[in-house]
């Protein structure tokens, strides 16, 4: 059975004529009449009962023609639906020190499927939860979780560093640097330490990470960082008495995720594997 002859049996069927339906269509009379024999055929009844005064629907007709009324709606729906649902690529939000420590391989790659959107951590929670993003990097534990859902989660390996070109005897007396994010996990952990600290340690707050990379570069100071910020001009160094300890990633996504991000695509689900690696890489 073929679409069109389910078309042209509702045509028939609604004006009552073969020879009608043939105008309406644009076919020669004969091929409307074998079309139908066709369907007959098929359904091993007749449909029609013919007669000089023109065409009347069997019971048989009757009930195939509600069938192909609802076949025929659902193709025209499916038309319009169709090409409407696109698979887009996975939106992304990460706070500047995340997306400086890891994603920079997604941003550089032009056949990822994930686009990275850098914003302060309330604003990647609200955006995420009206829908304009599909998850969240979060190095700290959102204020309300209720209706989000943790994809996964990973570990940080942070370390204290200072610059390429400082002796680590000197390191000791160098300021400490923190972000002036009063959430920030590194600024919290460095704050800990700075009360163990006898004399009193010079705390530098810096408003980006660019600046406090920069300073940290410069020799200036020293920083708790994530490892996988360290710069040819930096390098790790352990301080007696200063600890730390190993910061949380999660990735986050609505409870109830949008319909437009089509996460059961084969391959998409294998990009939050993506994300875990490149965060534990």
């Amino acid at each position: 059975m073929e679409l069109n002859d389910l078309h042209i049996f509702c045509c028939v069927a609604r004006l009552g004529s073969m020879s009608k339906a043939a105008a309406e269509l644009g076919y020669v009379q004969s091929n409307i009449t074998s079309r139908i024999r066709a369907l007959e055929q098929e359904f091993g009844v007749a449909l029609l009962d013919r007669s000089p005064k023109g065409i009347r629907l069997r019971p048989e007709g009757e009930r195939l023609l509600k069938y192909a009324e609802q076949i025929r709606q659902l193709v025209e729906q499916a038309k319009l639906d169709v090409p409407a649902i696109q698979v887009r690529p996975m939106r992304l939000g990460a706070s500047q020190t995340l997306t400086a420590a890891y994603l920079n391989p997604l941003i550089a790659d032009p056949d990822s499927e994930i686009q990275v959107f850098t914003r302060s951590p309330e604003q990647l929670v609200h955006l995420l939860e009206s829908g304009e993003l599909d998850a969240v990097l979060l190095n700290r534990e959102p204020e309300q979780t209720n209706r989000l859902e943790k994809v996964f989660e990973a570990v940080e390996p942070v370390a204290w560093m200072i610059g390429g070109n400082v002796h680590e005897s000197v390191a000791s007396e160098l300021p400490l640097l923190a972000s002036r994010d009063v959430r920030c996990p590194y600024r919290l952990q460095t704050l800990e330490q700075s009360k163990r600290c006898y004399p009193p340690r010079r705390l530098i707050e810096a408003d980006t990470l660019e600046s406090l990379v920069a300073i940290v570069e410069s020799g200036h100071g020293l920083a708790l960082l994530p490892i996988a910020l360290r710069t040819p001009c930096m390098r790790t160094v352990r301080l007696p008495g200063f600890d730390k300890e190993k910061v949380q990633i999660s990735c986050y996504r609505k409870a109830f995720p949008s319909d437009t991000f089509d996460d059961s695509k084969p391959g998409v689900s294998n990009e939050w594997e993506r994300l875990k690696a490149l965060i534990t890489r």
